[in-house]
């Protein structure tokens, strides 16, 4: 789809709102995540030596549509394994990097065996793998990575049917990071599929074209609406649901649809409204017209109409409303229209 067409970046923003497209960053304190974080997401990153204050979970953008969770340190007297538990209940996430730069604590233990358990993704990183030393100096660096990585493997193989291996990197001289990304890669490759198959979705266009409607039903059912329908100021009416769907009478020209004009359903309503029915049938005929466009409970239009427009007469108010509805009704399947011919525009240009 044309992503610069307004309501196609609506629908595009809906879409990524359906699929999670986060990533967790957890692990010890004082780990550098912060710093990994920032080196990922290409953020300027600022090496600290002090230890890991950061105290919310920050969000940073990753690649396209990513988002990289930076979470707290586990283990201390503010997040203890217990409260840590807490902020991955509530992030509710899928795939987690878990960070290291030092041997693997119980508190560490304790949250790998909760996510295993809640089948989150793991990948494991060591960070600052330049520190990486043997006090005494007499085993080399890949030797002790053997070593971390037998220690990994022996402590979760239990509870993870899983490669278990670190990935060793160092935000100092960005060894290892782009190893890190690649493993990134087909995580976000795959909501990527999905939000692809989304965007030309039937199923998808509807919920958000749904969701559009539902929130026009609102603006259009206020107290706004009796001056509107008093004043016949049902210009008012057309610009509102416009801006509402985000299209223009220019889309009509490209669709080769012209674009609903209101008062052209207002005035046919008026011309066919010889029926003469009582108050109730009248009512009656609103209330399941608005809930097929809108897909709302007939009371709400209902308990609008006698509690606000009441006063002006029903009869009078009749086609204005059954009017505005089929207009609306009209203007949603444009909005359809506009958002189908993007969406074969896209496709002929990948073919």
């Amino acid at each position: 789809m044309s992503a610069g067409h307004p309501l196609v970046r609506a629908f595009h923003k809906y879409i990524e709102g359906t699929i999670d497209y986060r990533i967790g960053v957890l692990g010890q304190v004082d780990a550098g995540k912060s710093a990994l974080v920032s080196t990922l997401a290409g953020a300027d990153t600022h090496v600290s030596t002090q230890t890991d204050a950061t105290r919310t979970i920050s969000s940073h953008k990753y690649g396209m549509r990513g988002r990289i969770l930076d979470f707290p340190g586990v283990g201390t007297m503010e997040y203890s394994p217990k409260q840590y538990k807490k902020l991955i209940r509530k992030a509710d996430l899928s795939h987690v990097l878990y960070v290291f730069s030092s041997k693997i604590r119980e508190a560490d233990e304790e949250i790998i065996r909760f996510l295993a358990k809640k089948k989150v993704g793991i990948i494991f990183v060591y960070n600052k793998a330049d520190t990486l030393v043997d006090v005494s100096g007499t085993r080399e660096r890949e030797v002790l990575m053997h070593d971390k990585d037998t220690e990994l493997h022996v402590t979760f193989k239990k509870y993870l049917d899983q490669p278990l291996k670190y990935h060793f990197v160092s935000v100092r001289d960005e060894s290892g990071i782009e190893g890190l990304k690649a493993a990134l890669q087909p995580i976000f490759e795959s909501k990527d599929k999905e939000f692809d198959e989304r965007t030309h979705s039937a199923e998808y266009m509807e919920k958000f074209l749904n969701k559009r409607l539902n929130t026009l039903a609102a603006k259009l059912l206020s107290p706004g609406l009796k001056d509107i329908i008093l004043q016949r100021a049902y210009r008012s009416i057309e610009e509102m649901t416009q801006a509402h769907f985000e299209v223009t009478p220019e889309d009509g020209e490209i669709i080769g649809r012209p674009i609903p004009r209101a008062a052209d359903y207002i005035k046919k309503a008026k011309e066919t409204d010889g029926t003469g029915m009582k108050s109730k049938e009248y009512l009656s005929q609103l209330a399941t017209l608005f809930g097929t466009v809108f897909k709302l409970r007939k009371l709400n239009v209902i308990s609008f109409i006698v509690s606000t427009l009441g006063e002006a007469g029903i009869k009078n108010i009749y086609p204005v409303l059954k009017g505005t509805f089929e207009y609306v009704g009209d203007m949603n399947d444009f909005a359809r229209r506009v958002l189908k011919y993007y969406g074969r525009e896209q496709k002929a240009t990948f073919e």
